[in-house]
């Protein structure tokens, strides 16, 4: 029994089921979880480990490879890539796509790194381990306060938080830009001489002062106490009036000797600007499984509350909503997919007339909310990839109910009575329109077999129209039938009559098709031409891997000279935010905020935060909705260079993928140093001579200078002066030393003693530092007991793999990343025979590669699977070769649809071609089944050829048109996401089904021999 019969058997049964999901589906939508993208496991994590002792070779020695040799042991590691600093190591591990449990893999690696502090230096600080990389802030807000002390503005952020996490949904909340301070204690002049005294004495009386040790216990009858000894201080004043022991047995408070201020700390550890004034960034961030357009709805109505009870000072901004934007573009999409409906409605109607049109346009919505109900058991959210998907398969999925619908019509039309009408169409075409609809679900399904991460990103496209179309065949062979009884009218013999006449359209097409069965081989040369002369074409189609976002924000990272400490970088990154903030010079900023030391909060999937340095810094710059970020992004580079010359700048939009579109990333591998160095100079001198080549740079930045203090030991062992004294006296009279600890509330700001903690230092002045022995009171000058050396280490170096490695990026608005490097493909040659030297290309060019790879890899599969369902199908391999044979054709008119449209052949465009592929072999599976059909009914090979062109030639293009139509919505609505992936459907399906008219009837004769009369 075919599921037609059963339908049309137990009407009331099948009718009530998919009320019951269509009511369902209407209630599902209201509250259903919504993002902008789709959620993703991001296969990457952060190591970080430190040791201040260390200079940065020794730390790429002692720290960096142990840690890299442990992690390359894990069966789960794919890459390493290493940045060594002095002191410092910043690893990022990428586990291999297809790990079955990324939390487990994290474990293996927290294990690893607890193994490996056997082999670290002691001293270390780690290795730390970020696992929660892929974390994306829902919303982040900037407070600031130009006239409260940052400990006001510290307190009330923490207060923000706080509030926060009483919202219901709040997974976490964060705050970036929060300033370490410190209590400074700086020397006043001479008073080591006047006092006779030694500083050290002064850090050792601070240090026992406010300790945090033992407590005494003492038993009272029968119960046992504790007794607490005073310790700690209350406040700044407390400390101020420290008593100090001078030599000669007298006693001063500590504010005699020292001035004793609350700072920022040295070196700066954090910073965040808001248009000028420092400022603190709250980041929120959503749990999963809920609606962000309500949540976020939720989230500023209580933030505007708390806002209402700030005092007169305090200035909150909202920096992110992601709420907006996923409001934003499902609404824009709920508007294309409307838009859709009834495009595809009107051309149902006018070209089926009112009744089946109708019929078929019911059908649409229909099939819409029931795929809602199992998309939720699927755990798919609401995001731009699911709703366009939805709008992809609207025009798909309506070939199901249309071809039922037009083939009832016909029946009735001839007629046959309804209820027979409606079974005979549903036996007879239930299983081609299915293995169509398999056909066009495998073409989407290599994603699905995958684990590459930009593949996993498009599964939601290939869940969602496969579950779409299962559920339209469904609709149209078990609800249609049933709807069509009490929709599709018997004509008149009148319009019998009418209907059994040509048009004069299909007149012509009558000579056509006897010239193209005439001279078949003709025919088909000529098509193949056409085919022959589009793919000469292709060359001049740029490639791209994703296109930028067109989101009103952009974003600068600011690089300023190596060893730059973070004070210098927080002055300059304050006042860039106020000069872009300056209204009558940009207009079109509504805020700049900036983070320094830090790459703020992920806000979008695809943004990797910079790796923080303290000479580094990055910028959120938010624009109005009216202007042109890509004009703005070339203003401000054209602008900002000249105002801050010596920063390095650079200004972009943000994107869709995880890289900078177009941006070139070349990667120089080798043991020796110097000469990827060398390289790296030589491919950066062939960037930066192509003309409108900017941002061009190497990750090594440059060489900075060191000093190396060599001990006189003879001489200081005569003095009683030891290596830590030398240390002591060294940090004493700079960054200062921690003598102590200041306690308020959760929050432990160190004491810190310092003789020169504001100034800069010279040499002469380094050399003249006085050094105090611990075992005396004596001092002398460093001068006496060593030599001062200068030595240039590099700032930072690079590994990926445990390989040196220096990769050098730069991007060319005119040129894709492909044509850049291959503009100077010929220095590269150089460098790799010359030099010894393995290139790699990282960036754009890796991730299309890697991920059209990925892809391509399980096309094959998918193609074996569908030749598998002709077979079954048609039990003829002459049938299988012309559905195959038929597909080609496509390229045509999606070639010419690329050049029309200067569009650039992108992952979404590939993505397209797989979809044309399942979609257009419908045509050709449509022609031979009416063949098949009217061969049975007795007529000649040639007659039935003929006449299943006459017959399939409205209903094809019927659904091809309502297709096209259908995606025009979507054109028209440019998303940069689907704008190539539009282009190349309609192009292909213009230019494949014309030529299905031409090449499968061409094939037809020639492959089974006949000739006409």
């Amino acid at each position: 029994m075919s599921v037609t019969s059963f339908s049309l058997n137990n009407s009331r049964l099948v009718l009530f089921i998919f009320a019951v999901l269509i009511l369902t589906g209407l209630a599902l939508y209201p509250d259903y979880p919504s993002r902008e993208e789709p959620t993703l496991p991001i296969n990457q994590t952060v190591i970080t480990a430190y040791h201040p002792a260390l200079d940065v070779y020794e730390t790429e020695a002692l720290i960096a490879r142990p840690i890299e040799r442990y992690l390359r042991e894990l069966e789960e590691t794919k890459n390493i890539t290493t940045s060594i600093r002095a002191g410092e190591v910043y690893l990022t591990l990428e586990i291999k796509d297809g790990t079955p449990d990324y939390s487990h893999a994290w474990l293996r690696v927290r294990a690893k790194m607890q193994d490996v502090l056997n082999e670290l230096p002691q001293g270390m600080s780690g290795p730390f381990v970020n696992d929660n990389y892929d974390a994306v802030a829902v919303m982040t807000i900037a407070l600031s306060a130009k006239d409260f002390s940052f400990k006001a503005l510290r307190d009330k952020a923490e207060a923000l938080r706080n509030y926060l996490y009483s919202i219901p949904g709040m997974d976490k909340v964060t705050l970036h830009g929060v300033t370490d301070e410190q209590i400074a204690i700086k020397l006043k002049p001479f008073v080591a001489s006047a006092y006779s005294l030694n500083p050290n004495e002064i850090y050792l009386q601070l240090s026992k002062r406010n300790t945090l040790g033992h407590v005494a216990r003492v038993n009272f009858n029968t119960q046992e106490s504790r007794i607490y000894v005073e310790s700690g201080y209350d406040n700044l004043s407390e400390i101020k009036e420290t008593p100090i022991s001078l030599p000669d047995g007298s006693i001063l408070p500590l504010s005699n000797l020292a001035d004793v201020t609350r700072v920022q700390s040295r070196p700066l550890n954090s910073a965040a600007f808001l248009d000028g004034n420092q400022a603190i960034v709250v980041a929120g961030y959503m749990a999963p499984g809920i609606n962000m357009v309500d949540f976020n709805e939720r989230l500023r109505s209580q933030l505007s509350q708390w806002e209402k009870d700030l005092p007169a000072g305090y200035q909150m901004k909202t920096i992110t909503d992601q709420g907006k934007v996923v409001d934003h573009v499902i609404s824009t999409m709920i508007s294309t997919l409307l838009e859709t409906i009834f495009v595809v409605t009107v051309v149902t109607v006018i070209a089926l007339g009112f009744r089946a049109g109708s019929l078929v346009a019911l059908a649409v919505p229909t099939t819409g909310v029931i795929t809602l109900v199992f998309l939720r058991v699927l755990d798919i959210e609401l995001n731009e990839v699911s709703i366009a998907s939805f709008i992809i398969a609207l025009g798909i999925l309506v070939d199901n109910p249309m071809v039922i619908v037009e083939d009832i019509s016909k029946r009735v039309a001839q007629g046959e009575d309804r209820w027979s009408a409606a079974l005979l169409a549903g036996k007879t075409l239930g299983t081609p329109i299915l293995i169509a609809s398999l056909t066009v679900i495998l073409a989407f399904a290599p994603p699905m077999f995958t684990d590459n991460i930009t593949a996993i990103y498009m599964q939601t496209l290939t869940i969602v129209i496969g579950v779409m179309l299962l559920v339209s065949w469904f609709v149209a062979t078990m609800l249609i039938p049933i709807m069509a009884q009490w929709f599709i009218k018997k004509p008149s013999l009148e319009g019998r009559a009418s209907a059994a006449r040509p048009s004069r359209l299909m007149n012509g097409l009558s000579i056509v098709w006897d010239k193209v069965l005439a001279r078949p081989a003709v025919s088909l040369g000529v098509a193949v031409l056409s085919l022959v002369v589009s793919l000469f074409l292709s060359s001049t189609i740029p490639e791209a891997f994703f296109p930028s976002s067109e989101r009103s924000q952009l974003q600068i990272s600011v690089e300023l000279p190596a060893n730059t400490p973070g004070e210098e970088t927080a002055a300059v990154a304050e006042h860039m935010t106020q000069w872009l903030s300056n209204d009558k010079r940009y207009p079109e900023i509504t805020e700049a905020v900036a983070y320094v030391s830090d790459g703020g909060p992920r806000f979008i999937l695809g943004l990797n935060p910079p790796e923080p340095t303290p000479h580094s810094a990055y910028f959120v710059v938010n624009v109005t909705k009216n202007t042109v970020v890509s004009e703005f992004v070339d203003k401000l580079r054209r602008e900002m260079p000249a105002e801050y010359p010596f920063a390095k700048l650079e200004i972009n939009p943000f994107f869709m993928g995880s890289t900078p579109p177009g941006e070139a990333a070349i990667r120089l591998v080798g043991s020796n140093q110097s000469r990827i160095l060398e390289a790296s100079e030589k491919i950066q001198r062939a960037l930066n001579g192509i003309e409108n080549t900017i941002n061009v740079r190497q990750d090594w930045e440059t060489s900075v200078a060191n000093f190396v203090v060599n001990v006189d030991w003879p001489a200081s062992l005569y003095a009683g002066v030891t290596r830590e004294d030398i240390l002591s006296a060294l940090r004493l009279h700079n960054l200062g030393e921690a003598a102590s600890i200041y306690r308020e509330g959760e929050h432990q700001l160190p004491i810190v003693l310092s003789t020169n903690i504001d100034e800069r230092m010279s040499l002469s002045q380094l050399r003249n530092i006085q050094v105090f022995s611990q075992s005396s009171t004596q001092s002398v000058y460093l001068s006496d007991i060593a030599t001062i050396e200068t030595k240039f280490d590099p700032s930072v170096i690079k590994k990926r793999n445990l390989m040196l490695t220096v990769t050098v990026t730069a991007l060319n608005p005119s040129m894709t990343s492909k044509e850049l490097v291959n503009a100077i493909s010929s220095t590269i040659e150089e460098v790799r025979q010359e030099l010894d030297i393995h290139i790699e290309f990282g960036g754009e060019i890796e991730e299309s590669e890697v991920t059209a790879e990925a892809i391509f890899a399980f096309l094959p599969l998918c193609m074996l699977a569908m030749i598998i369902l002709f077979i079954y199908q048609y039990n003829s391999f002459r049938k299988v070769a012309i559905i195959v044979l038929s597909v080609p054709f496509c390229a045509i008119g999606l070639l010419l649809a690329l050049v029309i449209f200067r569009l650039p052949f992108d992952f979404m465009a590939n993505l397209a071609i797989f979809a044309l592929i399942g979609i257009i072999v419908s045509n050709a599976m449509l022609i031979i089944e009416q063949i098949d059909i009217e061969k049975a009914s007795g007529k000649s090979e040639l007659v039935s050829l003929k006449s299943a062109l006459m017959e399939r030639f409205r209903p094809i293009m019927l659904t091809q048109i309502t297709t096209i139509l259908g995606l025009l919505p979507l054109l028209i609505a440019n998303d940069p996401l689907w704008r190539s992936f539009n282009v190349v459907i309609m192009g292909g399906l213009v230019s494949g089904t014309v030529a299905s008219f031409i090449v499968v009837p061409s094939l037809y004769v020639l492959l089974f021999h006949r000739k006409p009369s």
